[in-house]
This record gives C-alpha cells, sequence and structure tokens, in this order.
C-alpha cells in the first residue's frame, strides 16, 4: 500500500469555502457574488471570535523592547519655526505630552547637535528651529536624564501579553532574564510614585485602541514599575498573542491556521453562512461545528506539567 509521502495539504480560502456551502446544501454552480462576499465577512468575523476565545499556540511569538534605543529612521519636517520629528512604532518609548527629551547626533547637518525639546503628542516630539521642508534623519531620542521611559509601544494586532521578563547585560557574561508580573489599571494607579526607578517587577498593559480608528488616542502600550533606570536592565521581552491574519480569496490566499483546525474551521464557516443562505440546515451544523472546535482546542495546549503552590516572598533581584 502506498501513501503520498507528503504533508501538504492546505485548501486555499476559496477552496474551503466551496466545501463550507457544499455543507450547507449550495451547489458550487448556484454561487453568486454575494455569497463570496459573505463567506469573506464569515471568515473574518470568525477569526475574530477565535482570538477572543483562548491562547491560539500558532499566533503567539516573543517581542523585544530595548530600553536604550536609536531609531534607525527619523521622520523630520519643519515650516520655519517648528519641527516635528516622528519615529516608528512598535515598541518603541512613549513620551508623556510635556516630557522633556533630547534629540543628539541627528543628520543631516542642518540636525546636528543637541536639542531639548518638548514631548507634543506620544510617538512626536516637536522643537523650535529654522528648518524648512521635510527631512528624513537618524539619531537618538532620549530622556534630559539619560534614563529610559516608562511606556513602550505594542502593536495593535496584540491580543494579549502572557508571560513577560527583563534582561541584564553585564559586560560580556550571560544574559539574565528575571521575570516580571502583569499588575492590573487599578493596581498601577495605586503607586504613588510612578516615576520611581530601578529594576522593573511589573508591568501595566493599557488595552488602547489604535490612533486609526480613534483620534487622539495613542494605541496600546505597556509600562514597566519601577521605570527602568538605564543600568540595572536592558531590555523587556514579552510572549504576546497577535490576532490571525486577515483572509481574503485574492492570489489563492489561505488561511492562516495550522491543519488540525482545518475541519472545525469549516464546520464553523458552514453554520455561520447556513444562517444566511440555509437557516434549516444551520440547526444541524451548529453542534458539527462546536465538537469539532472541542477537539482542535484539546490539542492547541502546551504538554507540560502545571503546579500550583503559595508565594511565601516576594520576588527580588
Amino acid at each position: 500500500m502506498a501513501t503520498s509521502g507528503t504533508y501538504a495539504f492546505n485548501p486555499s480560502l476559496g477552496e474551503v469555502v466551496l466545501y463550507a456551502y457544499n455543507l450547507c446544501e449550495i451547489r458550487n454552480t448556484a454561487l453568486a457574488q454575494e455569497h463570496m462576499e459573505a463567506a469573506r465577512m464569515a471568515t473574518n468575523m470568525l477569526l475574530s471570535n477565535w482570538s477572543n476565545r483562548g491562547v491560539n499556540l500558532w499566533a503567539v511569538d516573543l517581542q523585544t523592547v530595548q530600553f536604550d534605543q536609536t531609531p534607525a529612521t527619523l521622520s523630520a519636517s519643519g515650516n520655519g519655526t517648528t519641527a516635528t520629528i516622528t519615529y516608528t512604532t512598535p515598541n518603541t518609548p512613549i513620551y508623556p505630552v510635556g516630557s522633556q527629551i533630547t534629540v543628539s547626533g541627528v543628520t543631516p547637518t542642518g540636525y546636528n547637535g543637541t536639542y531639548t525639546v518638548t514631548a507634543s503628542a506620544n510617538g512626536s516630539v516637536s522643537y523650535f528651529n529654522s528648518t524648512t521642508g521635510s527631512q528624513t534623519v537618524a539619531g537618538t531620542i532620549d530622556t534630559s536624564d539619560g534614563s529610559p521611559t516608562a511606556s513602550y509601544s505594542v502593536d495593535q494586532s496584540t491580543v494579549v501579553l502572557l508571560d513577560a521578563y527583563v534582561t541584564t547585560t553585564q559586560s560580556s557574561s550571560q544574559p539574565i532574564d528575571r521575570i516580571i508580573l502583569p499588575v492590573s489599571r487599578t493596581e498601577y494607579a495605586s503607586y504613588p510614585n510612578k516615576q520611581q526607578t530601578g529594576f522593573p517587577t511589573v508591568f501595566w498593559y493599557d488595552r488602547l485602541i489604535d490612533s486609526s480608528r480613534s483620534t487622539g488616542s495613542p494605541g496600546a502600550s505597556v509600562t514597566l514599575w519601577p521605570v527602568p533606570d538605564g543600568t540595572s536592565s536592558q531590555s523587556l521581552s514579552y510572549y504576546r498573542v497577535r490576532q490571525i491574519q486577515d483572509s481574503a480569496f485574492t492570489g489563492g490566499q489561505t488561511v492562516e491556521i495550522p491543519y488540525l483546525w482545518l475541519e472545525a474551521f469549516a464546520y464553523a464557516l458552514a453554520a455561520r453562512l447556513a444562517i444566511i443562505w440555509n437557516p434549516q440546515k444551520s440547526v444541524l451544523l451548529k453542534p458539527l461545528a462546536d465538537e469539532a472546535y472541542a477537539v482542535a482546542a484539546e490539542q492547541n495546549v502546551e504538554t507540560a506539567q502545571q503546579y500550583i503552590s503559595p508565594q511565601i516572598s516576594g520576588y527580588y533581584r
């Protein structure tokens, strides 16, 4: 008995949609443009639902934030009186409005030197100078006292932060990682001195909406406490669950899910489409979709032992 010897089965979104409609008892030849539009919307709504249900292991990655950053590219524009410098996100510092920071070592010649500026908005700073037009510069942005800031931008595709740790590198020795723990908005608000510097022990994840969807919002950020002092720690790393990538029909795109979730996806999509195009069939498809999801979710876990013990002492460096 011969087998294929391959492990490449990964149907495109279009193929899965055709199968889902077949489950709804709708033949391929009966499909119109409105069927495909409904399927595209249902697909992305379904993936949004899955992002809310729990940790999708295939969508977990590690992000690292350097405390002493030198942004690769800064854009500067001026009108002859005021110049505004912006830097890329995510994982870049967020300076509170009104804070004093320093821009140094920038090029071209017109921007050389050190300037003390006032942050005009999260993600951008402005200062008075005789600049005109728009230029691209590279340099260093830092606080006036040389210490890192407390808050750093987080990619808007982030669903939740899982585990975080701070790394210390001493001379040429091996880096030392120390885990830090999450706190709530209320607990962070209770700290009397939010600018206290030292080795960070906790973090607060502020899940603000992106500025592209809410005018004036600085977007999601992670805030450390105590504020990094610039010497005892060099970077923050965190595992995050990101949202599943958008689905579309162009170019034979596939859905960003692993092989083990294909059946669950097909049944769930069919159940959603049946509500629109064949409501009687949805009564049958819904329990099948729930069963397929439960089976897939059983495999979407880490096979490691879990220990629960009381914390009898604080965690200090």
